[in-house]
């Protein structure tokens, strides 16, 4: 029995039921929810009352009333909250990860079953303590690793409910990359994995894909392709059913799936292969890497090329800059990823020495107009962002309050 799967969560999909069975209700009813059910909610989540936080403010959910199926996952300020106190991405939050349940009376824990899941929480290397690059390189040493290629679309998970045949992404229910995913397979495709799963004695529930659709494009272009890239598949208990079971799914469906590239690698060798800078239109790589009870954890590696891409997709100096105006640069930071949060720091040198050169000069906002590149989009836009950043911090007095990032000279 998991735990997790089969009590703790179960038990939270009762307690929003009680109050809560359709989107209007989420609406009208959340935010006092939250603070009517911290208690309940810190327990359930294992979340410590000491860490001084709104235990609802680290998930979301979606809910659809006619189906009765709710949606459960992290939330966006989960990372913010999260990842600078040791231990705080509990068990149970790793696993919030696009849980969805099926619940028939709402407030009643009996008749809440599991229906589809999505990939526990994992992390980039280096993101948190324990995916930093000692910590893994103890445990990996020189034993081959195993990799598969990251690809860089929507995750869509593949389902059965009421015998009907459903696609969700891990965020919110009825997304149009979910309908576009369910297009890409019919409802006896999904059987037809049934019956291999049960040749290896699972039961199949849910199918883990990485969707790739002109709709789905991020970083990477595969120009028109559309195609469905098998990460994982889960059987009725929650349990993944292993490569094998991937393997002959792809190669029996295999106008329908196709498996991520796979290779063994050291971890020397993935950081190698990561650092390339010859290598481009690629998103990187997930390792399998033991954690400290032995258990393999997915850990991401992207390429270099690929963190200038998002790089430049999330950070602007005119960004920057509005973040330090309003008091909310270490909120920013915090949540990217640790390789961009690096290049993000560099960028915040780069404005405070900018801003400190016209406060020391005649030059005054001027000096930050050096700070362009076409990433930022239109000239005059960004030059009234740096005049209205440099009056608030530089002509206003200086030292905004306690929380700027440097102090002016």
């Amino acid at each position: 029995m998991n735990q997790i799967l089969d009590n703790q969560i179960p038990q939270l999909v009762a307690l929003i039921t009680r109050e809560m069975t359709n989107r209007d209700d989420k609406k009208a009813n959340w935010a006092s929810f939250k603070k009517s059910y911290d208690r309940e909610l810190c327990e359930i989540l294992g979340v410590n009352p000491e860490w001084g936080l709104q235990a609802g403010s680290l998930i979301g959910f979606d809910i659809d009333e006619e189906r009765k199926l709710i949606l459960l996952n992290y939330s966006a300020s989960a990372h913010n909250l999260l990842h600078e106190i040791e231990g705080g991405w509990s068990p149970v939050l790793r696993q919030m990860r696009g849980l969805i349940y099926a619940w028939e009376n709402p407030g009643n824990v009996e008749g809440v079953r599991l229906v589809s899941r999505g990939f526990e929480k994992f992390f980039n290397q280096s993101e948190i303590p324990e995916t930093g690059m000692d910590v893994l390189a103890a445990a990996a040493g020189k034993k081959l690793l195993s990799c598969t290629a990251k690809e860089d679309g929507h995750m869509i998970e593949y389902f059965m409910h009421d015998r009907k045949l459903c696609a969700t992404t891990r965020g919110r229910l009825g997304t149009p990359s979910a309908e576009a995913a369910l297009d890409m397979i019919a409802r006896s495709t999904f059987m037809k994995a049934q019956i291999i799963s049960k040749r290896f004695g699972k039961d199949l529930m849910s199918l883990v894909c990485e969707f790739v659709h002109p709709i789905t494009r991020v970083h990477v272009d595969y120009g028109d392709a559309k195609k469905l890239f098998l990460l994982e598949a889960y059987d009725t208990s929650g349990e993944m059913v292993g490569r094998p079971v991937l393997e002959a799914i792809s190669d029996e469906l295999y106008e329908y799936f196709v498996l991520p590239e796979f290779r063994e690698m050291t971890l020397t060798e993935l950081v190698a292969e990561i650092n390339d800078r010859d290598v481009h239109n690629r998103e990187g790589w997930v390792a399998f890497i033991p954690d400290a009870d032995g258990k393999d954890r997915r850990i991401k590696f992207k390429y270099i090329a690929y963190i200038g891409e998002m790089v430049k997709s999330k950070l602007s100096y005119k960004y920057l800059m509005n973040c330090i105006k309003n008091d909310r640069l270490d909120k920013m930071l915090i949540t990217l990823p640790e390789e961009i949060r690096a290049v993000a720091y560099d960028m915040v040198s780069e404005v405070v020495e900018a801003t400190n050169a016209g406060a020391n000069s005649n030059l005054g906002y001027k000096t930050l107009y050096s700070l362009y590149s076409p990433n930022e989009g239109g000239v005059d836009y960004f030059r009234t962002v740096c005049r209205s950043y440099y009056k608030d911090v530089v002509a206003a007095g200086g030292n905004k309050g306690e929380n700027l990032p440097f102090s002016l000279q």
